[in-house]
């Protein structure tokens, strides 16, 4: 499918209806709605796992809830400057692709391991490296948003906003029906695993060279 120039030449004005037919723009959606799987777990159902899940007692939840959210602040930031030495360096592809798709399919497989592997410190240690890990591509993407829509990335931002905040509600309720359904707590995360190698898959066919809107 061959991208489509969306800008208005007369007014500057952004067409929604063909960025809605540009591959590039649901590409960018779709990646980080499956993201927002992975994501949104953590900032729903991670303290509930933790305790009934694996048997964390309210007094150790402390620590094994906040860590993962020190990890992920950290990733946010070595992610932001890994995505520009690697542009710089390698090139726009490497730099955004092979960072972002690279950080979900390792952290699909951390998540894929912490409801494997039994046992509390385990889980703990997985789910600390899977957040830290996934949001290493966050900057990229959002670095993508003013890649591909050049004086249109707020737009295109919002938009790719949007299908992670679609993506996480999915993702609550979900996780809620299968616990329900099956009793158990490791089910969700085995789901959640795939949708963020799907994410790392999506992540891979975006083109960063081939802007959305071109000036």
């Amino acid at each position: 499918v061959q991208s489509t120039p969306t800008e208005d030449s007369g007014a500057g004005r952004l067409q929604w209806g063909l960025l809605l037919q540009n591959r590039q723009f649901w590409l960018l959606c779709l990646m980080y709605f499956f993201y927002a799987f992975g994501s949104w777990f953590f900032f729903s159902w991670f303290p509930t796992f933790m305790e009934l899940g694996r048997g964390f007692e309210k007094s150790e939840l402390t620590y094994a809830v906040a860590v993962p959210f020190v990890m992920s602040m950290i990733g946010n930031i070595v992610g932001g400057h890994l995505t520009d030495r690697l542009t710089q360096k390698f090139g726009i592809r490497v730099g955004r692709k092979a960072l972002g798709s690279t950080s979900l399919a390792v952290s699909a497989v951390c998540m894929f391991l912490a409801a494997f592997i039994p046992g509390k410190m385990a889980v703990f240690v997985f789910l600390s490296l899977c957040f830290g890990i996934f949001d290493l591509m966050l900057p990229s993407a959002w670095a993508l948003c003013i890649d591909l829509g050049k004086q249109h990335a707020g737009t295109l931002s919002g938009a790719m906003n949007t299908a992670g905040n679609i993506g996480g509600f999915c993702c609550g309720i979900l996780f809620g029906q299968l616990v329900q359904s099956s009793g158990n707590y490791n089910l969700p995360l085995y789901v959640i695993a795939l949708m963020l190698i799907v994410s790392a898959v999506l992540f891979v066919f975006i083109n960063p060279e081939r802007p959305i809107v071109k000036k």
